[in-house]
C-alpha cells in the first residue's frame, strides 16, 4: 500500500459524514482542529456559539424567507438595525481602547514590574474623553446636520416631548402617593459615578510605584480633578479614580435660616459641601480659633460675616478689628464693637485678654460644665497690616518703663492660647498668614480650622502641608476648609448686608420671614437723590454731595448698593439732617 493510500484511508476514518455533521451543528471547526472553545474566543475571531448560530440561522432564515417572505423581511430589517448599532458601538469602543486603554496599559506594566495581569477599565462617559476622539465635520456634514435639526428633528420629537410632559404631570399628581412607597424601594448605590478602575495581580505596590502609576494615569487619560483610592488588601491591588464631587454653585439665606435652629451653641454653619451636605464647624471639638487665608476678592469678609451673624444671633459679642471698613453691615448692631483705629484695636485686645484671664480664673472654682458667659468672637481683618499698625502705635505712645513689645500683640497671643475655656474665639484673616503676621509659629498652631481660597502652592504648603493640595477653584465663594489634615471643599453661604443684620437681630425667623423682612427693610433704604426728593434731607442734591465730601455733621455710611448706587438708612439720614 502506497503512502498516498494510507493518507486517504486516515482521512476517511477522521472525517466521516457523522463527524462533520456533528462539528457543523455544534459550532466546532469542520477540519477538527483543537483549541477553539465554545464560550470564549480561541485562535479564531468567533466563539463556538457564534459559529453555531450562524450555521443554524442561515438555512433556517432561508427556509422561512421562502415560506413567509414579508414577515421575514421585517425581522431581518430589524435585526440589521440592531447589528449595525452594535457594530458602530463596537467600532467606537475599539477606537476608544486604541486611543486610551492600550497605550496606558503599555506604560503601566513596566512601572509596576509586571508583564501580564494588569487590567484597566475607563468609563467612556468620564469627562470629555469620547468627544476628544471626534473628527471635525466637513462643510457638507455640517449643512446636513443643520437641515436635519431644523426640518426633521422637530417633527420626530414632537410626540415624544408631549408624551414626556404628560408623564411628568402624572408624576407630580401622583407624588403624594408614590412618596410613601419610597420606604419599600431597593437602595441604590449613589456612588457609581464614572470612574477609572485598575487591577493588578500583585499583592503590594510601594509608595513610589503608586505615585508613578497616578502620574501615568493623569498624563495618558486627560480628566481633571480625579479622586484617587487604593485598595491593597488581598492578593491583588486595586485602584479607583472618580471625578471629584462639587458643592452647589450658590448658597444663600434660605439654607442659613434652615440650619440655625439645628446647631448647638458652639457649632457654626458655613455652607454646603459635596453632595449638597451642610458643613458645620465646631469651636469646641474642632478648634477654638479659625484662620482664613485667601487672595483679594475671594470672600474673606463674607465668611467672617457668616460666623459673626451666628454669634450675635445666640446673644454673643463680636469685636471687629477692621481698618478698611469691610463689615459695614455690623455698624450700629447691639453686641458689636467696631474698631477702626489702632488705638481702639489696642484697647479692645487688652480688655479681651483681661476678660479671658478672669473667666479662666473663675473656672478653677466651678464645675467642668460651668458656663462662663456669652461667647466673644474677635474678627481680625488683614492681620498682615493690622499687626504692623499695632506695633507702630505702641512705639509712638510707649512711655518710659513700658514693655517693648506691644501689649495688644501680647494680648492677641494670650487669647490664642487660653481662649477655648474662656469662650473667646479669634477669626484671623490675612492674604498670607505667615508666622510673623500672627505673632510667631507657636501662636499659629492654635488655629485648628484653616480656610483657604484662591491659594498658591506656597500658601498651601505653609498652612496645611499635611493635606494634599487640590486645584484652586475660580468659583466665587468656593473654599477649602482643612481640619485635622483633611480638606473639604465648601461653597460658603452668601448673605447681603440686610440679610445679615436681620438674622443677627432675629435668629428664630424662618426663611420666608427673612425674605419678607428684607423686603420691608429695603423700603427704609434710600439713595441720596431719593432722600432729597422726598424731603428726608433738607438740602439740594448737589449741596448734599458737598456736605458728604466735606464730612459735615454725622455723615452716615452706605448700607448697600442698588443698581450700582449707594443706599442709606432712612433713620441715619434723618439724624444727619438734624445734626446741623
Amino acid at each position: 500500500m502506497t503512502e498516498l493510500e494510507r493518507i486517504i484511508r486516515r482521512l476517511r476514518r477522521k472525517h466521516t459524514v457523522p463527524r462533520v455533521v456533528y462539528r457543523y451543528l455544534s459550532g466546532r471547526p469542520l477540519d477538527g482542529r483543537a483549541g477553539y472553545r465554545y464560550l470564549s474566543r480561541g485562535p479564531g475571531r468567533l466563539t463556538g456559539w457564534q459559529r453555531q448560530v450562524i450555521r443554524l440561522g442561515a438555512p433556517t432564515t432561508a427556509l422561512l424567507a421562502t415560506a413567509h417572505p414579508e414577515q421575514v423581511g421585517s425581522l431581518v430589517g430589524s435585526a440589521a438595525v440592531v447589528v449595525s448599532y452594535r457594530l458602530r458601538r463596537k467600532l467606537t469602543m475599539r477606537r476608544f481602547n486604541r486611543a486610551y486603554i492600550t497605550p496606558t496599559l503599555a506604560a503601566l506594566a513596566p512601572a509596576m514590574g509586571l508583564q501580564n495581569g494588569v487590567r484597566l477599565h475607563v468609563d467612556p462617559s468620564l469627562g470629555n474623553l469620547t468627544p476628544r476622539l471626534a473628527k471635525p465635520l466637513s462643510p457638507a456634514e455640517t449643512a446636513v446636520r443643520a437641515w436635519y435639526g431644523e426640518r426633521v428633528e422637530p417633527v420626530i420629537r414632537w410626540l415624544p416631548e408631549r408624551a414626556q410632559r404628560a408623564a411628568w404631570s402624572m408624576q407630580r399628581a401622583a407624588e403624594p402617593v408614590t412618596s410613601k412607597l419610597a420606604l419599600f424601594r431597593r437602595p441604590v448605590d449613589g456612588d457609581r459615578s464614572p470612574r477609572i478602575e485598575l487591577e493588578a495581580d500583585t499583592p503590594y505596590l510601594t509608595r513610589e510605584q503608586r505615585q508613578l502609576v497616578s502620574s501615568i494615569i493623569g498624563s495618558k487619560i486627560p480628566v481633571a480633578d480625579l479622586v484617587e483610592t487604593w485598595h491593597q488588601v488581598g492578593p491583588r491591588v486595586r485602584a479607583v479614580w472618580t471625578v471629584r464631587k462639587r458643592p452647589p454653585a450658590r448658597v444663600g439665606v434660605d439654607q442659613v435660616a434652615e440650619q440655625l435652629p439645628r446647631l448647638a451653641e458652639w457649632e457654626f454653619y458655613i455652607g454646603q459641601g459635596a453632595g449638597d451636605r451642610p458643613v458645620i464647624l465646631s469651636l469646641r471639638d474642632d478648634s477654638p480659633h479659625i484662620a482664613v487665608s485667601a487672595g483679594t476678592g475671594a470672600g474673606k469678609s463674607v465668611l467672617a460675616e457668616l460666623v459673626a451673624v451666628q454669634v450675635l444671633a445666640r446673644g454673643g459679642r463680636v469685636v471687629i478689628l477692621d481698618r478698611k471698613g469691610s463689615h459695614r453691615w455690623a455698624i450700629g448692631l447691639a453686641g458689636v464693637d467696631y474698631c477702626t483705629r489702632p488705638a481702639q484695636m489696642h484697647d479692645a485686645l487688652v480688655k479681651l485678654a483681661t476678660l479671658a484671664d478672669e473667666r479662666n480664673t473663675l473656672a478653677l472654682h466651678e464645675p467642668e460644665d460651668w458656663d462662663c458667659g456669652p461667647r466673644v468672637l474677635v474678627i481680625a481683618e488683614e492681620l498682615n497690616a493690622t499687626i504692623g499698625q499695632l506695633v507702630n502705635f505702641w512705639a509712638e505712645v510707649r512711655g518710659k518703663g513700658d514693655p517693648k513689645r506691644s501689649p495688644a500683640v501680647s494680648a492677641l497671643a494670650d487669647l490664642l492660647f487660653m481662649g477655648r475655656s474662656a469662650k473667646v474665639n479669634v477669626l484671623a484673616i490675612a492674604q498670607m498668614l505667615t508666622a510673623r503676621a500672627i505673632g510667631g509659629p507657636e501662636a499659629r498652631e492654635n488655629f485648628g480650622i484653616r480656610c483657604l481660597a484662591r491659594y498658591t502652592a506656597n500658601n498651601w504648603k505653609m498652612l496645611v502641608p499635611e493635606a494634599a493640595m487640590p486645584r484652586a477653584s475660580r468659583t466665587l465663594g468656593r473654599w477649602q476648609v482643612v481640619i485635622g489634615g483633611q480638606a473639604t471643599e465648601v461653597q460658603v453661604a452668601y448673605l447681603s448686608s440686610a440679610e445679615a443684620r436681620r438674622l443677627a437681630m432675629s435668629p428664630d425667623m424662618s426663611p420666608a420671614l427673612v425674605k419678607g423682612a428684607n423686603q420691608a427693610l429695603g423700603d427704609n433704604r434710600l439713595t441720596l437723590k431719593q432722600a432729597c426728593a422726598t424731603g428726608v434731607l433738607p438740602w439740594s442734591y448737589e449741596a448734599t454731595k458737598k456736605r458728604m465730601q466735606r464730612r459735615v455733621g454725622d455723615v452716615p455710611l452706605p448700607r448697600n448698593k442698588r443698581d450700582g448706587v449707594d443706599v442709606y438708612d432712612r433713620k441715619e439720614l434723618e439724624q444727619w439732617a438734624a445734626s446741623k
